[in-house]
């Protein structure tokens, strides 16, 4: 017997396949979008980002009524999971019997991350499951924003059993991929030596400063002309074509004697990070550090952050919590009440920051 479903029905058939709760928002909510995509990579990988997505286009036919608007969330999903974990990007490349160079996704192996607070963050992908783990322990698995994650029972070894199950296990830092942990006064050092051992620069047009001594939140506010200052500062300069450059500058009565370009050569972060980090250690060797505000939100916790932190701990918030709109401040983060502790750890050991009272 022939039946005509309509698009809710058919929706909610693909989210009880994926073992997805059903949303208000269809085949657009961002838990189905990341479900299905995971889903469908398991079995195109290795592909390209096109191919997903063209593929997640055709078989969603029907069900979508703006395709351009369709295709930039399943852009901004497969960026997620690429974050995430799940998928692997490989750039520049081309497979066997492909004469075109380009990016590749490929399905990372099923792995786990144990995190302090006894949690498993479930990593990679099966072509024969949307979760590579046995029912009973998949019924365990809390899916928020796209990332999987798993409770310790009370007396579990969380991390044996999962090994166990044949996953790999993965540190946090080779997950995040963050830089490596060091001092405030140990990076300063670290910088001063390089910018000691360079040649006079000669004159730099244009230059301003980030002056961590002005008492503003106001991350906008601290930047200023050179001035009188003496001293080891983070600068920006303007180039003809591109945003602006970012250094480390000695300057004597606000002229500039040596520049250090940053980031530095073989460093695989972006200028600005390294900046925003320099400047955060600056702080709090000098005993003003930057601050942030912990929020409490209904259960779990809110990071407010009043000047711009680097794109890896900006990537590591989202992941293990969520970017929302700020309120009162430059960033926030909603993050799971038992990472919480962790996070307040890394904020002080790796951007030497201190939490505000207000």
């Amino acid at each position: 017997m022939i039946e005509v479903v309509d698009q809710g029905a058919v929706a909610g058939t693909a989210y009880a396949s994926l073992g997805v709760e059903v949303a208000d928002d269809g085949v657009l909510a961002a838990s189905y979008l990341h479900a299905a995509i995971r889903r469908l990579a398991g079995f195109l990988c290795p592909c390209s980002p096109r191919t997903l997505v063209r593929r997640m286009v055709e078989s969603h036919h029907g069900l979508v009524e703006d395709v351009p608007a369709f295709i930039e969330l399943l852009e901004a999903s497969i960026e997620t999971l690429v974050a995430i974990g799940d998928l692997l990007e490989l750039v520049d490349v081309a497979l066997e019997g492909d004469q075109v160079r380009g990016t590749w996704l490929v399905a990372a192996p099923p792995a786990y991350v144990v995190r302090p607070s006894g949690t498993a963050f479930i990593l990679g992908l099966s072509a024969d499951e949307q979760t590579p783990l046995p029912t009973e322990m998949r019924l365990r698995v809390e899916n928020r924003r796209g990332i999987r994650s798993i409770a310790s029972l009370p007396g579990e070894d969380l991390a044996t059993v999962l090994h166990d199950l044949g996953l790999r296990s993965l540190s946090e830092r080779a997950w995040l991929k963050c830089p490596k942990v060091v001092g405030a006064h140990d990076l300063i050092a670290l910088h001063d030596a390089k910018l000691a051992g360079l040649q006079p620069s000669g004159d730099i047009p244009d230059i301003v400063v980030l002056d961590g001594s002005r008492k503003t939140r106001s991350y906008k506010g601290r930047w200023t002309s050179s001035g009188s200052l003496t001293g080891n500062y983070v600068v920006r300069r303007p180039q003809t074509f591109g945003s602006d450059l970012w250094g480390y500058a000695q300057l004597v009565d606000g002229q500039p004697r040596k520049l250090l370009d940053l980031p530095l050569h073989g460093d695989r972060w972006r200028g600005c990070d390294a900046a925003w980090r320099i400047q955060m250690a600056i702080d709090a060797v000098a005993g003003r550090p930057q601050e942030y505000r912990l929020r409490e939100s209904g259960g779990d916790a809110i990071l407010d952050f009043f000047s711009p932190i680097p794109m890896w701990a900006r990537k590591r918030l989202a992941v293990i919590g969520s970017e929302i709109d700020p309120s009162g401040c430059l960033l926030s983060f909603l993050v799971p009440e038992a990472e919480v502790a962790t996070e307040k750890k890394f904020l002080s050991d790796m951007l030497f920051l201190a939490r505000t009272a207000g």
